[in-house]
Parts: structure tokens; sequence; C-alpha cells
């Protein structure tokens, strides 16, 4: 089951790269089905004639048996890989003639949209805001007073309060914009788009407090799920004899429950830094708890052996229902389900083919599950723990297992009641390195965290854990009718819940316990798993493949030496959306220099989470172009985030509010403040602009101009200067020539005028228009010149942020969405 579902995912990965009709491809699964058919048949007959013939037709017969065997097997590949492909093709092409890709524009459209609530509506909180999240399933659009049928899934995300009778099966009717998701702020950080794409939505409805929401009456209306009642009444259960709006209790029925309102990104970051964050998704460990507990309470009663997986496969699919169908509950849910089975019926158990086998299904059910994180963390740790594990536990329990040839009687007495213990304790210590191995690229690469303190954290959050967990499903066992142990149940579950809150937040807080790591390489990930399944099994140890072990891990070695080498000669600038804000990241700063800090909407939701994906945990240098609100309106909340340790500012003065703050500020820090006029450096920076004598009576025309030049290609930051300034550095003779020019729009006047791009004669503009947009202005017209005379021109807002990374004789620019511009 393992090789047709890597087979099976191979198919999907083809349907993701190549896009064909889901039809086409299915024929050709259909017919390699057949030949696979016809060369089984032909191979049976041919082992039947050679039975019977001897000689010369019997050795022709057998090659042609042989001959049939392979071209079956062939066959058999390309029929699994087909369907895989047909699987995908067929759950995301657009089939339907009602399908709202094909009647919604891309700007999107505003519609009144009825439709079938797909699941119950759930909240988060987002500060002080709670926000509504629901899908609707489509069935008419009404668009400029006209009504069509419609087919698709739309998120809806909203802030007005719905009333209780919103439940999963209601028919609603809802105004807004229909429109596609927003892809990524920037460069690296969450795509939203993808991330709905990934679950089949396409559009999501835009509302505001002037919506209208409407149930439309039904003959038989549906009653709500039992799932959400029985959610209710548990949260009910839990919260016994504990205070109300607890964070300890909230936790527990986020745990237990898979109620998310309150996982706020502040409560879930100790968690998220310790590597214990897996606790609050239904995952392996709360399905293996829960069905332990069934079996024990059914063979306790006296349930047959082959009975319990009948009644115990029901009640743990009722679980997994009633927390909301998680993703990773049902995978675990799968696999538990054929571990029982076979545990029931008195098979052997096979952990990698159920674990293929739970692949396999759930891949078929839904094949966008290959692209998501929890998936491929799931069944990465149990690969690992099935293959990498055991000969880990065997070498450590060598270390506390006595002598085997000493009778149990001759033991120490300290032994004997320490060799249990000590077992679990080994195990534990085992679990938890190797799934940190296996999560260790995955996590990195989604989450961009590098957190070793999981080692240390991991045994005693899921000793805790395990306790609360187990205290909750007594708690709901005893429900109503033993009240008493209901309440003692729930102090044991928060006891051990607080627990967990302060080994997370400890272990978090340690020096070195985390650190944010750019997104490794593909290649990279290939490489490590390479490594840790071939030496974790002892693979790669064998004689005959020893010596191709060390050649291939050789040049594994010297790739990733070559990067590192490769990464260290790079500059990048990276120009952020949401603001002017440009980070550059050269060799010689670790942290590299952000230029401007945007406003404090910005430093919060791009800022941060930019230098978070550039594996950035402390920032030490600003440089401040001028005193705009949009440009350091967020100096104050990037202080506080951040240890600064320079801040560069000119010495021109400004009227401006938001730079009284800034010097106020970074008066009560002490040195912090460094002031630079033209002729001084920043790192590989030139200052050009503004000169000691000058001080215009706008503040844009004070703006500061930086030059640098690297590997040979000049750059130039122009920020938002104004007409005035650069008359000034003009006449001053300042050597302006560069191959890149990065400019924003200013308040005032053009962007670049004809004469200053004489003396700068780029090939390469960037235009900075995130406040003021081109479309908004008269330079949209200069740009269309620009264009015209051959020079390259982008815009940082209309490509969501670009990145120019100049290595050695070349250089080139990047969106999210690939390569822009290369100068070779």
């Amino acid at each position: 089951m393992l090789i047709i579902a890597a087979l099976f995912m191979a198919g999907v990965l083809m349907g993701e790269w190549i896009v064909l009709s889901s039809e086409w491809v299915l024929v050709l699964a259909l017919f390699s089905a057949g030949v696979a058919l016809a060369a089984v048949w032909l191979g049976q007959r041919c082992d039947g004639a050679v039975s019977v013939h001897m000689g010369f037709l019997s050795d022709r017969l057998g090659m042609a048996s042989g001959v049939a065997d392979a071209v079956r097997q062939v066959a058999l590949i390309a029929t699994i890989v087909l369907t895989g492909w047909a699987d995908y093709a067929r759950q995301t092409s657009p089939i339907s003639p009602n399908d709202l890709r094909h009647h919604i524009p891309e700007g999107g459209a505003i519609v009144t949209l009825r439709g079938e609530l797909a699941a119950t509506p759930t909240s988060r909180r987002a500060g002080v805001v709670e926000r509504t999240s629901l899908r609707i399933r489509a069935e008419s659009i009404t668009r400029r007073g006209q009504n069509q049928p419609a087919h698709g899934t739309v998120m809806v995300t909203t802030t007005n309060q719905l009333g209780e009778d919103f439940y999963a099966g209601q028919i609603v009717e809802v105004d807004g914009l229909l429109i596609q998701p927003d892809h990524a702020k920037a460069l690296g950080l969450y795509d939203h788009r993808e991330s709905l794409r990934r679950r089949g939505i396409y559009f999501e409805l835009n509302t505001d407090k002037l919506t209208r929401w409407k149930l439309i009456p039904q003959t038989s209306p549906p009653r709500r799920p039992l799932a959400d009642r029985f959610r209710a009444w548990a949260r009910h259960n839990l919260s016994r004899g504990l205070p109300e709006q607890d964070e300890a209790l909230e936790l527990l029925w986020a745990m237990s429950l898979g109620w998310r309102t309150a996982l706020t990104g502040e409560v879930a970051a100790p968690f998220m830094r310790s590597g214990t964050m897996h606790f609050f998704a239904i995952s392996g460990l709360h399905i293996g708890l829960v069905a332990g507990i069934f079996v024990i309470l059914l063979r306790v009663v006296r349930v047959p052996r082959g009975w319990v997986g009948v009644v115990a496969i029901p009640l743990l699919w009722f679980y997994t229902a009633a927390t909301g169908w998680q993703p990773s509950a049902v995978r675990a849910t799968v696999m538990m389900t054929l571990i029982l089975a076979a545990w029931s019926l008195k098979r052997p158990v096979n952990i990698l083919n159920s674990l293929g086998m739970a692949a396999f299904l759930i891949l078929l059910w839904d094949p966008q599950q290959l692209f998501r994180a929890s998936f491929q963390l799931s069944f990465a740790v149990v690969f690992s723990l099935a293959l990498v594990m055991p000969p880990i536990v065997e070498r450590l329990q060598t270390g506390v297992r006595p002598d085997p040839f000493l009778p149990r009687e001759l033991w120490s007495r300290w032994r004997r009641w320490m060799l249990e213990p000590s077992y679990w304790l080994v195990g534990a210590i085992a679990v938890s390195f190797c799934a940190w191995l296996a999560s260790l690229p995955l996590i990195a690469h989604y989450f961009h965290l590098f957190n070793p303190v999981a080692l240390l954290a991991n045994v005693p959050v899921v000793a805790c854990g395990t306790l609360a967990l187990a205290s909750c499903m007594a708690s709901f066992i005893c429900g109503d009718w033993l009240e008493p142990l209901t309440i003692l149940f729930n102090h044991s579950a928060w006891f051990f819940m607080t627990c967990m809150m302060a080994i997370s937040q400890w272990t978090a807080d340690l020096p070195g316990a985390w650190q944010y790591v750019r997104a490794p390489a593909p290649w990279m990930m290939a490489g490590w798993y390479a490594v840790l399944f071939g030496v974790g099994t002892g693979w790669f140890f064998k004689p005959n493949v020893r010596r191709w072990a060390l050649g291939g891990g050789g040049v594994f070695v010297v790739l990733l030496l070559a990067n590192w080498q490769i990464d260290r000669q790079e500059l990048r600038l990276t120009m952020l959306p949401e603001g002017p804000m440009i980070h550059v990241e050269a060799s010689a700063q670790t942290s590299g220099l952000l230029i401007d800090t945007g406003d404090a909407m910005a430093v919060e939701y791009t800022v941060q989470r930019h230098l978070q994906t550039r594996g950035v945990d402390a920032l030490h240098a600003v440089a401040l172009t001028h005193g705009i609100g949009h440009h350091i309106g967020g100096f104050t909340n990037l202080l506080a985030a951040q240890p600064l340790e320079r801040v560069y500012l000119s010495h021109a003065k400004s009227s401006s509010p938001f730079q009284k703050i800034v010097l106020a500020e970074l008066a009560q820090r002490g040195k912090l403040q460094h002031t630079v006029s033209a002729g001084d450096t920043l790192g590989p920076w030139k200052v050009l602009h503004p000169a000691p004598a000058d001080d215009f009576p706008k503040s844009t025309d004070d703006a500061l101009v930086l030059r640098g030049e690297f590997n040979g290609v000049r750059v130039l930051l122009l920020s938002d200067i104004g007409p005035d300034g650069c008359q000034a550095m003009i006449a001053r003779g300042s050597n302006l020539r560069a191959d890149i020019v990065v400019a924003a729009i200013p308040s005032y006047g053009e962007p670049l005028n004809v004469g200053l791009l004489r003396f700068i004669q780029p090939r390469v503009i960037i235009i900075h228009d995130s406040k003021y947009p081109i479309a908004d202005r008269a330079s949209a017209e200069l740009l269309k010149r620009l264009r015209d005379s051959g020079v390259e021109v982008f815009s940082v807002r209309q490509e969501r942020g670009i990145r120019l990374t100049i290595t050695r004789g070349d250089w080139r620019l990047e969106n999210s969405t690939g390569v822009l511009w290369r100068s070779r």
C-alpha cells in the first residue's frame, strides 16, 4: 500500500504541474487499465501453453509471458498514476457550467448569494474583535437584478453577530462583494488565496456592518447537528466547578474539542516556540488515547474482541465529527480504524501498510490534502516513528536493561521499581526525538521556526497533556449523573493544562530555545529525509549500499556548502507592499538594514512577519528617510518589538508630529540615533542627499537618498524625494548613475522627472507606489513613456512585493509567483 500511495501521490503532483482535461486523463487511465488486463490474460495463456508445448515454441511462449508480465507492471503503475491525476483534475477543474469561476470577473462582483451552510459557523478572536467564519455551498446568485444558478463553495468572514439559528444545513441569503481571495501581502507571507484553493474554495464574500443576513424557510428544516449539540454540552460539562473566561479552561476546550476561538496568536506563541502546538490539533495522540479508553472500557464489560471494533470505530468517528472534522483528526481516525479493524479480526497489524492505506484513502477522497502542511507533518512523523524509532528505542533500552542472564529474583529492589519508568522515559525521549527530526524541515518551511527546545519540552508536556486529555474524557463519561466526579476530573484537567502552559512558557523563554529561519529549499528537505530514513533504518549501512550512500552524502554536503557560500555573496533588497519599506540583506549584515518602517499597521502585519520569514530574530539597524507618517509612523511599534542599536536620520528639521515622536523616543534611549548627511556611509551604502547645508521647507525634499554598488551592479534608492531635492542633487554634481532605481511616489510632483533620468540612465525602475498608487496620479503617463523608451518599470503594489537579488555576474527581480526580470 505504501507503493500504491506513492504512485497515487505522483499522479496528484502531475495534475498540479500539468493541466489537462479530467476526461482525457480518465480515458488514459482506463486505457492503461485495459492494457494491464490484456497483459494478464496474455501471460496466463502463454504460461498455460508452455506446459503443453516443448522446444522452440516453448521458449518463444516463455519470452512472450515475460514481456506480458513487464507490460502488466508498467501498465498497472501508469493506471495508478493516471488515476491520481484524474482524481485531482476532476476535483479542481470547473466542470459544472454554473461554476462561479465561469461567471465572476477578476475584480469581483456585488451579488446576493443564496446557498446552504456547509458547516456551523466558527469564531476566532483577533484582539478585541471576534470574527465569524462560515462556508456556503452556493445555489444561486443575484447580480444586477438577474438571478442565475451557481455552483461552488464560498468563504465568508464577518464581524456581524449571527444568531444561534445559523448552523449546518440551513439555507441563507447574504449580500456582499464576491471576489477571489487575496494573494500573500508580500513574498514569503501567508497566501490566503492558495490556502483556500487547497480546500476547494475559490471565492470569498466580503461583507460589512450593513450586510443583510437572511435565513430562508424550508419545508422540512434541518435539526441542529448532533456534533454541535455535543460540543455545546461538552463545553458546559468541562466548565463545571471552574471559573468562567479562564484561559486554561478555554485551552482545554481547544485541546479536547477543537474549539479554537480563544487560540489567538498571543496565546499560541509559547506553544509554537516550544514545539508543543500539536496538542491543540485533534491528531493521532487524541485519537489513540480515545481509542484506548473505548477498548479498555469495552473489554472491562466483557465485550468480545471481535465486537470491540464494531462498537469503538463508530464512536471514534463520532468524536471526529464532534471536533469539527479537522483534517488531522480524519487522518488519525482512518489510520486507527484500520488498526482496530485488523486487531478485532485477529489479523497481524503492519503499521507501514496501514499508513500507506490511510494515505491512499485520504488522497482518493481529497487529493488537495497532499499540499497541506498538516498532512505532510502527520505522515512524515508517523513514518519516522515506524521506521526510525524502533532501533533508537532498542539502543536506549540496552542502557537501562539489566543483565539478561541475571534472574529477576536477584535484581535489586530499586532496579525492579525503576525498570518500567525507565522504559517509559526512554520511549518518550525516543518518540520526541524522532518526531522532532521528522518535522524539523517542514516546521522551518511552513512556520520559519527552528526550536531545539522541543526536545526538552515535549516529554513533560506530553505527559501532562495525556493526563489532561484523559481527565477530560473521564469528565465526559461522568457527565451530569456523577457531578462530584465530573468536577474532580475538571479540576484535574485544569491543573495539568496549567502545568502545560507553565512548561511551554518556561522552555520558550530559555536562551537559544528557538529562532526564526528561512524556509529550506525543496532539495534540502529531500536530502534531509533521505539521510534521516537511510541512517535511521540502517539501510545506508548495508554493504552494497554504503558506498553509494557515502557518495550521495558527500554530494549533499558539497551542495549545502556551495549554497551557503552563494548566500553569503548575495545582496537582497525586498520592497514590501503596504508602505515604502525596503529590507536590505547584505553579506556583511546578519539582520540587514530596514529603510523606513511604514505605519503601525504595516509594522504589525507586514514588516514583522517578513522579518520572521527571512530568519531575522533581532533587527539592529533602521534608516528613516524623512518624517511623513506612512514612512515612519510605526517606528515606536518596531522599537518595542526589536532590539534596535542604530537608527539613521538626516540632519534636516521637520515639523511632522511623527518626526517629533521619533526624536523623543530616541532621546530616551540614549545612543541609538546616528545623524547622516551627503558623503556619509551606512554600511555598503553612500548617502547622496541631503547635504549638510540643505534644509528645505517640505520634508519630501529632504528625503534620504542612498546609492550602493554590489558586484558591479549600481542601485539608487530615491525614496519619494521631491523636485527641489532632485535639483539640489543635480546641482551638487552627485554621481547618480545606476542600473536599478527604487523610487516612491511623492506627495506632489512626479516620482522621476525626465531631467533626473538623464543623469541616472537606469535599466530598471521599481516604483514603490503602495501609498499613492500609480493609477491614481498623473505619473502613469510618465511611466508609459518610460516603458516606451525601453526602460523596464515595475510596480511594487501591482506585484505585491518585489525582491531584487544580486549575485556575482547576475541579478534578478522576483515576486511571489516567480522571476519577473533577469539581467541575462
